[in-house]
């Protein structure tokens, strides 16, 4: 049998027929191409439906799924470190039925797909994203008490120095990255996660402040060591550097546990408001640089939240421009950037969004999320058209130097 590549998206396959004649026959290439998707914990609620969503997503082409296993300073695993969420057993800190991430794993990887634990990494408790602001219980017998039965003064202050309220507009009660310990822990359930878990990936979400408002507490007035208010534009960049320690810290907790893990992160769509588009901005108002993280080595993949709609070219808020934009990056950084796609915008809009990316030279794309995707019958229609044909999840030459 002789292989000839004839470019990217073909090969011509010559063999030799029973008769001795030759048969030429066209056929297509694998495709390179990430095709993430997002599920959640509330896409989820069984073993049956944890391996329905691996098969479906197997079925419409995706490489790569993102399973949410925390939430809230939760587990939607079997953890020692932290309490079971509510969601997975009925009450924070109770004991779960089965292990999702466990699933997860099992059932993705048995049908192709690589599975990256997706963790929430500043948010100390639900505060109006679901259920009520109730007292944090204790756990059951034997399981981890939640941080914020211990370390209350953890929770993000304004500036008067009142904490985060529950409930409140900002979906969390969030967790200030100024106390060591609140870093550490991120760092200490993501590499449990490395080791227990056959894990392709550690996916972070929610690594920013919810905004410039918070966190004025006192830990971190005392670390800044001036007026916030006499020097915003210093408090800002202290503020960005805490995140930036926690990023890194985690990834050199994960990589000193396995090497070649790829670790990603689902960071704000608009990295800075070029556009006067007027609204909110990663790195100027949420603390999130997350380009410095790209640049600096340590995040091997940036999936930007770009939730928006192809529009009239950079207007209003158009989902091409960022697009654009965010392949600057990559091109500047040398890492990964899978583009974010908001499947709730229609099933014919993901399609537009996915033919554009590829136009434009996107190495991957990143589909949020699987309940979208079924509840607008998107799952079918990429598996007909844009994704018809699978494809491999592209190659980071860092990550396989680091794993010989």
């Amino acid at each position: 049998m002789k292989v000839v590549v004839a470019g990217i998206s073909s090969f011509v396959l010559t063999v030799l027929s029973a008769s001795g004649s030759t048969v030429v026959a066209q056929s297509q290439a694998m495709q390179v191409e990430a095709r993430a998707m997002w599920v959640t914990r509330f896409d989820y609620d069984s073993e049956a439906k944890v391996a329905r969503i691996m098969e479906d997503a197997a079925r419409a082409n995706f490489n790569i799924v993102y399973f949410q296993a925390r939430a809230s300073s939760d587990a939607y695993y079997r953890s020692e470190i932290e309490p079971c969420a509510a969601l997975l057993c009925g009450k924070l800190g109770g004991t779960p039925r089965y292990d999702p991430l466990e699933v997860a794993v099992r059932e993705g990887h048995k049908r192709g797909l690589q599975v990256h634990a997706y963790l929430n990494a500043l948010t100390g408790r639900a505060a109006g994203i679901e259920g009520q602001c109730r007292a944090i219980p204790e756990p059951d017998s034997g399981n981890p008490r939640h941080v914020l039965l211990d370390h209350p003064e953890w929770i993000m202050s304004d500036r008067y120095g009142k904490k985060l309220p529950c409930p409140n507009s900002e979906e969390y009660v969030w967790l200030s990255p100024s106390f060591p310990e609140v870093r550490t822990q991120l760092a200490r359930v993501a590499a449990d996660v490395a080791r227990r878990y056959d894990v392709d990936g550690i996916h972070l979400d929610r690594i920013r402040f919810p905004g410039n408002a918070w966190s004025w507490d006192a830990a971190s007035r005392a670390e800044f060591g001036k007026s916030p208010a006499q020097h915003p534009a210093e408090w800002r960049e202290y503020r960005t550097g805490l995140v930036n320690r926690m990023v890194r810290e985690t990834y050199d907790s994960i990589t000193t546990v396995k090497p070649g893990l790829v670790f990603s992160a689902a960071v704000w769509g608009i990295y800075e408001d070029k556009w006067n588009w007027k609204t909110l901005a990663g790195k100027t108002d949420l603390m999130q640089d997350s380009r410095a993280w790209a640049k600096e080595g340590y995040m091997d993949v940036l999936v930007p939240m770009t939730y928006s709609r192809i529009k009239e070219r950079c207007a209003r808020i158009d989902w091409g421009c960022m697009l654009e934009d965010q392949l600057g990056l990559e091109r500047e950084s040398g890492r990964q950037m899978y583009i974010g796609i908001d499947a709730s915008k229609g099933a014919r809009e993901v399609v537009n969004q996915i033919r554009l990316a590829r136009a434009r030279g996107a190495t991957g794309l990143a589909v949020f999320s699987y309940s979208a995707l079924e509840n607008t019958h998107a799952l079918r229609l990429l598996a007909s058209t844009v994704f018809a044909q699978p494809a491999s999840v592209p190659v980071m030459p860092w990550k396989v130097q680091a794993t010989h």
